[in-house]
């Protein structure tokens, strides 16, 4: 039995004033009783690659679902209140320990992410930063299995959990990126 479903399908009956919904799984949700209407936003995320002064990039090897033991870029769910560079910074620092000033946006992509069997869209905002080394790591085993540092290619990308961060990596690598000067 499969017990993940889109979100909008978990929306059976209205959340003010308690109608069937009909028909489930609508976007955007209408309650005809009521009026009441849900659009199913998607949540926002984001993701970084973070290079060092050899132009090497960090990968890290996700400890938890979705896509345990595959590669992931840092990153995660920007939080209510925050900014998606904020977020960028929480979530890097939370996951390998690493401090970043400088982070320049790259592109934006659709996702999906599968928690406790529901399926929210996801808006990845993806950003490129650099660091002098990769010495100071230090993943947190709750969120980071292990890393790996290098240019990507097919081996790498073929073993990411998300096909977003996949295509982030395909504009970085394809890009002038390599060859820009670092960051001020």
């Amino acid at each position: 039995m499969n017990f993940e479903k889109p979100l909008p399908e978990a929306f059976r009956f209205c959340p003010r004033c308690a109608t069937e919904a009909e028909p489930i799984g609508a976007v955007p949700f209408r309650c005809d009783q009521c009026g009441f209407s849900f659009f199913f936003g998607p949540v926002t995320a984001v993701g970084v690659i973070v290079r060092d002064r050899n132009q090497q990039v960090l990968l890290i090897e996700r400890a938890r679902e979705p896509g345990k033991g595959q590669y992931g870029l840092p990153g995660g769910f920007v939080d209510r209140g925050e900014t998606a560079e904020q977020a960028l910074r929480r979530e890097l620092h939370e996951e390998v320990g690493l401090e970043v000033t400088e982070v320049n946006y790259l592109m934006s992509l659709p996702n999906q992410y599968t928690y406790q069997g529901l399926t929210a869209a996801v808006l990845d905002l993806f950003f490129i930063s650099q660091i002098d080394s990769f010495e100071a790591i230090q993943a947190d085993p709750r969120e980071v299995a292990g890393y790996w540092t290098g240019i990507p290619g097919d081996e790498q990308l073929s073993q990411m959990a998300f096909d977003s961060n996949r295509l982030a990596l395909l504009k970085y690598l394809s890009t002038d990126n390599n060859d820009r000067e670092p960051f001020q």
